[in-house]
């Protein structure tokens, strides 16, 4: 069957068995409950000027400008895909998602194939704030329709704005912090995850079992910073493999209907180039990045003109065990970009073009492409994922 008749399949059998049981000839879903640790604290209101466009208007007051005590992203579920009858593997996938995710569909034949081709289970796991872990508002299109209008309202000039996009660009706007402190929250609860994986506590895993990662757009920069950030070792023996991310944060360009709005992604790189003053009059933020591991990664992958030699030996450890797939056309995450941040890593860097229209956000198209052609380039990927990551 090709990629989209795949595709639906799967996200049919995903909705109607409320993402768990059966879901194809010899493929199950599993799902698992999660409590993220104690949260890290995003700290004091903002000390730089929020404009008043920012703000959280008054149709949604309190409802977006919220970051600790959201239960949604403390106690959440995460899926693991597996082949039926799977006894306890030695090894498993960790599948990082993208950024402003809501729904686990478009994945789903992503790890059927890394499945099928390794044998092992796959799980799902999502970033903070994302896919069940934010409350069902954020996603709920006629509250974030009108959210959007009232955004493009305040700011005729906004560029990219939607239902998709406006809970995101609304809090990152507001306090782009979050984006650390968020990715912070991610990276601690995976190493939390690799923790109980090695004590055993995964039944479809073996204890001690080796976690390799396939990461997508953010989701490939959080697993670059894992890796990095592993004092523990936990990932040592672990293949990455990333797709359509990889580079530093200030040569991304996250403006996007399925993203960030003009505002948002605007707020977030001038957070980033501040970053040394934010440090200074944020103490929590400073000590962060100065103390944490996961923090000073964070910090090597900001700018090119900032701790290049800590940087460069940082992504050396890695790079011999990562398989790096940008594409030509991605205005997001650049391909050019992403080879130039890993060159010199030894990290194996192959971009990839596809004979059929596709960007970022939609690397492999529903509709408007040739089946045929997005069956090839869906191979394509997945069929080198699979060999790096049989490794």
């Amino acid at each position: 069957m090709s990629f989209i008749g795949t595709y639906r399949r799967l996200a049919e059998a995903f909705q109607d068995g409320r993402g768990a049981g059966s879901m194809d000839t010899g493929l199950v879903l599993h799902q698992r409950r999660f409590r993220s640790a104690s949260e890290p604290s995003v700290g004091s209101p903002p000390s730089f000027p929020v404009p008043e466009a920012a703000l959280e208007p008054e149709s949604h007051k309190g409802l977006l400008d919220r970051d600790e005590g959201v239960e949604e992203n403390l106690d959440f579920p995460y899926r693991v895909l597996a082949p039926a009858g799977c006894e306890r593997s030695s090894r498993g996938v960790v599948l990082l998602h993208g950024l402003n995710e809501r729904r686990w569909e478009k994945y789903l034949p992503w790890a059927k194939a890394l499945v099928e081709g390794l044998g092992v289970p796959v799980i799902l796991f999502p970033v903070a704030f994302h896919m069940d872990r934010s409350p069902a508002l954020w996603s709920d299109p006629r509250s974030m329709r009108q959210l959007s209008r009232e955004r493009m309202r305040r700011m005729p000039e906004l560029e990219a704005s939607s239902f998709a996009n406006a809970a995101l660009s609304t809090r990152i706007h507001a306090r782009p912090e979050r984006f650390v402190w968020s990715g912070v929250r991610t990276l601690k609860d995976l190493s939390r995850l690799s923790e109980s994986v090695h004590r055993g506590e995964e039944p479809l895993l073996a204890p001690g079992a080796r976690l390799d990662v396939f990461a997508y757009s953010i989701g490939a920069f959080l697993a670059e910073l894992l890796f990095m950030a592993d004092d523990g070792g936990r990932f040592a023996d672990s293949r990455l493999v990333t797709f359509c991310g990889g580079c530093l944060l200030s040569q991304t360009s996250p403006l996007a209907r399925e993203i960030l709005d003009s505002a948002a992604a605007r707020a977030l790189h001038v957070f980033l180039d501040q970053l040394d003053s934010h440090k200074q009059h944020r103490p929590e933020l400073g000590r962060l990045l100065s103390e944490d591991a996961v923090g000073r990664a964070f910090e090597l992958m900001v700018r090119d003109d900032r701790l290049h030699a800590a940087r460069e030996a940082a992504l050396q450890r890695i790079g011999p065990r990562m398989r790096v797939i940008p594409l030509r056309k991605d205005s997001v995450m650049p391909a050019e970009a992403v080879a130039g941040t890993l060159s010199g890593s030894g990290a194996r860097v192959e971009i990839l073009d596809m004979a059929y229209e596709y960007d970022h956000a939609n690397p492999f198209p529903l509709q408007g492409a040739d089946e045929a052609e997005v069956e090839r380039g869906f191979t394509a990927v997945f069929d080198r994922a699979v060999e790096w990551l049989r490794g």
